[in-house]
């Protein structure tokens, strides 16, 4: 066996493997005998046909299987021996290759790989990239404070419907309907806002609610069911008016709403509101952030892509792909694959890992905040441990906390690296930053992930790398990773 190379000027380096028979005779060899003890060929009794039988049956494919596993054993150590660093997966050049399967003797493999390109990033050089802080609104913490109320509210039956009620209503003989007030549109709620119980009302009433959904829950129709013809006209009689009378903000309600005694008073309130609200914008806010801080690094740092190289990687990966589409996506191709550079030159030298620890911690503190926010910790312990083990023997689960944490932690490198403009306002503000020029960029520019190199823990207690999202197919089998981006 001899694997040749010689440095050539430029990314495109190429590979020759030579296999000579004696490298995979013995193995072949082997294969076979084992096939033979294993193989039920009618008319011989098991492990008793003939050798020759065998080897026409057999030995084409284990003679591939094992011509190809050495060249690809000898692929990835030449890569680990020289400590090459390489984009894409190395590609076969037939013309230069002499493969004969048909009539083995002496193979030679030849392959052409691309370098890694040599890349400068200089942030102090770049533009600022925007991060935002969206800030709840007096109305959005108002009303969150006012559900908070009604949750821990008082249940009444009131003398007359308010816009804020619920009623039951007998209509077409022993069927009843329920419906909240707020469910109307404004013309429909007239008619029943002041009403009483056994007043009457005659209405048309899938046309009196906002939505078809909103109707059917009501009157119990399901909604492959309703007749566009039919005008759902009833004559309701209101038996029942219900009401939540909110909680007032004393000592009862703050004991109830937060029993770990977090919050005691009206400011207090006003606060967490403030928070809790605050917390459910850091995802938009995040995603505009990565969008932006993605797009700058690719508009200013040069990034070398063999592009003939690539188009040949890329319909090697997607043999369904025409050359017109190819010529349509090649420049986000070309924007995905200078960003997986780019994203292992950011993290170089930092600690952007995550492990099992860092997962398990993550889905305690997502049923902690959905589930046992008010429980003290102690008195739910067995049932978060338990929760979380399940989550963990999720693989999906698993691969998308991995992932979110990951990218967590990749924002956190470029947020302490790249120059920031810190903006704060409320939604509104927020979406007038994201013009729709930068949000057709923006999805254009956040690229695929393909080839990102994470050593994630599988849910036992084993690691292994999740799949990453639309990975390509490899062009050639590997028997083990390759040190590559």
């Amino acid at each position: 066996m001899n694997v040749k190379h010689e440095n050539a000027p430029g990314q495109i380096q190429e590979l020759v493997i030579e296999i000579q028979k004696a490298d995979y005779a013995e193995n072949v060899e082997k294969a076979l005998k084992k096939q033979r003890r294993e193989a039920s060929v009618p008319g011989f009794r098991k492990g008793n046909a003939p050798m020759g039988i065998i080897k026409k049956m057999y030995e084409k494919n284990i003679l591939v299987y094992e011509v190809d596993r050495i060249v690809n054993e000898q692929i990835n150590k030449f890569f680990e021996d020289n400590k090459v660093k390489y984009i894409f997966e190395p590609m076969p050049v037939e013309e230069k290759s002499t493969v004969d399967f048909d009539n083995p003797e002496d193979f030679v493999f030849t392959y052409e790989y691309a370098l890694r390109p040599d890349v400068k990033v200089d942030y102090k050089a770049m533009p600022a990239v925007t991060d935002f802080t969206i800030v709840p609104t007096e109305e959005e913490i108002n009303a969150y404070v006012g559900q908070l109320r009604e949750r821990h509210g008082k249940y009444v039956n009131p003398e007359e419907v308010a816009e804020n009620d619920s009623i039951s209503a007998d209509y077409g003989g022993e069927r009843e309907a329920f419906f909240f007030i707020r469910d109307l549109k404004d013309e429909a709620k007239k008619e029943f806002i002041g009403k009483k119980v056994d007043d009457k009302i005659s209405a048309e009433m899938r046309k009196a609610f906002a939505t078809d959904a909103q109707f059917s829950r009501a009157f119990n129709v399901e909604m492959k069911d309703l007749n566009d013809d039919d005008p759902y006209k009833y004559d309701l009689t209101i038996k029942r008016i219900g009401r939540i009378e909110p909680a007032e903000l004393n000592e009862d309600f703050f004991k109830a709403a937060f029993p770990d005694g977090r919050v005691t008073s009206e400011e207090a309130l006003n606060n967490e509101a403030k928070s809790v609200l605050a917390q459910q914008y850091v995802p938009d806010a995040d995603r505009l952030f990565m969008n932006k801080a993605i797009e700058t690094l690719l508009d200013n740092v040069t990034v070398d892509i063999p592009e003939d190289f690539a188009k040949r990687y890329i319909k090697a990966v997607q043999k369904d792909m025409s050359d017109e589409e190819l010529e349509k996506d090649f420049d986000k191709f070309i924007r995905s694959f200078k960003w997986q550079i780019l994203e292992n030159e950011v993290v170089e030298g930092e600690d952007v890992q995550v492990n099992r620890a860092d997962i398990e911690e993550y889905f305690r503190d997502y049923f902690v905040r959905n589930y046992f926010g008010n429980f003290n910790a102690d008195s739910v312990k067995d049932q978060l441990d338990k929760l979380v083990q399940q989550a963990m023997s999720n693989q999906e689960y698993v691969k998308n906390a991995y992932d979110m944490l990951y990218d967590q932690k990749l924002m956190g490198v470029l947020r302490k690296k790249m120059n920031i403009e810190h903006k704060e306002g409320d939604f509104k503000a927020f979406i007038d930053e994201v013009s729709p020029k930068e949000d057709k960029k923006e999805t254009e520019a956040k690229p695929k992930k393909t080839t990102r190199k994470k050593a994630a823990p599988k849910a036992e207690e084993s690691t292994e790398e999740p799949a990453a999202e639309e990975k390509p197919k490899k062009t050639r089998k590997t028997t083990k990773k390759n040190d590559k981006e």
